[in-house]
């Protein structure tokens, strides 16, 4: 029987924010495999097919070097979610955006459509 690696909250995201900045979205697989991460998409292979998309695209749409960051929007009403945004040197908006809300056990991820 193969026992799962247990990941902290911490090095989920951290992988999460690599796996962007590196354009390399198959580093994440292990991380989002995790049983604390939960996502906005009906399975995980969905969740992952879909950010793979997104993160590729936004490779191929950005200019210049990116950079990432840690958001909470004034008009989001749970305060207690955060955009992880990642933007380019050219554009206003960012150009993969990912919510995230933590609590102490789970890590709920999901993409924003464009």
């Amino acid at each position: 029987m193969i026992k799962e690696q247990q990941h902290t909250n911490q090095e989920i995201l951290n992988g999460l924010v690599e796996s962007c900045l590196n354009f390399n979205p198959s580093y994440f697989i292990p991380l989002l495999l995790s049983k604390k991460v939960i996502t906005g998409m009906p399975n995980k292979v969905r969740f992952y097919k879909f950010y793979k998309c997104m993160l590729l695209c936004a490779k191929e749409n950005s200019v210049g070097q990116l950079t990432f960051r840690i958001e909470k929007p004034d008009w989001e009403k749970d305060k207690s979610i955060e955009y992880y945004n990642l933007y380019d040197s050219k554009h206003k908006y960012s150009r993969l955006s990912i919510v995230v809300k933590k609590t102490d056990d789970k890590i709920f991820l999901d993409t924003m459509p464009f």
